[in-house]
């Protein structure tokens, strides 16, 4: 994360973030992957059409940083750039027992709800206002 402050030292950097998602980070991995690259606008395009379930809670931090963007700083949609797109690993949430034997691996077939933090920070690319 400095390393994308350092980059963009003159610019202004938008954060939006969604805490306590219910859904493992390995799967909004796969989903922040696929749109890392992109530019804000077309990743919200393609998020909206991905038929993953993890795709809604990364929109929604799109459509808030985007809306940050516009409403906070009066800086366009259209001359913002993703800077850094991160998902964390959250607290694991409560335990659910498996009725099915397990032996003494996989803690007894006790089931952990997952839950992820997702960070995300769009800069300014310098296009004006």
């Amino acid at each position: 994360m400095k390393d994308a402050k350092l980059k963009i030292q003159g610019t202004k950097v938008v954060t939006a973030r969604a805490s306590f998602v219910r859904t493992s980070p390995r799967k909004l991995r796969l989903v922040a992957d696929a749109v890392r690259k992109l530019d804000p606008n077309r990743a919200v395009e393609q998020l909206k059409l991905m038929p993953k379930q993890a795709a809604r809670p990364v929109l929604s931090v799109f459509v808030q940083a985007l809306a940050n963007a516009k409403n906070n700083f009066q800086l366009s949609p259209a001359d913002m750039r993703i800077a850094n797109l991160q998902v964390h690993e959250g607290p694991r949430g409560p335990k659910k027992a498996d009725v099915h034997a397990h032996g003494a691996r996989f803690d007894r077939g006790v089931r952990r709800k997952r839950m992820a933090h997702i960070t995300l920070e769009l800069a300014a690319t310098g296009g004006g206002k």
